[in-house]
């Protein structure tokens, strides 16, 4: 069973862990951000722009990276 991106417990370094499955993961300092904006707001447009505004990236770019990082945790279980 999949586990929701709410329950993956974060530290402030990037380290997540999955208590569903018991696997650790970490995260780099954009996906640390992309998961807290995920959290914030299911809205991922709302959460790229914020990305897009925190990190001062032109939206191309932004959207490629946002892009793969979704995909990467979707394939792992923590998005729908």
């Amino acid at each position: 069973m999949p586990t929701p991106l709410s329950e993956i417990m974060l530290n402030d370094r990037g380290f997540a862990f999955d208590p569903t499955t018991g696997e650790s993961f970490q995260l780099s300092t954009t996906g640390l951000e992309i998961v807290r904006a995920l959290r914030q707001t299911p809205d991922r447009e709302a959460a790229l722009r914020k990305l897009i505004e925190e990190f001062e990236v032109d939206e191309n770019t932004a959207r490629r990276d946002f892009d793969q990082f979704l995909a990467s945790i979707e394939q792992i279980g923590w998005l729908p």
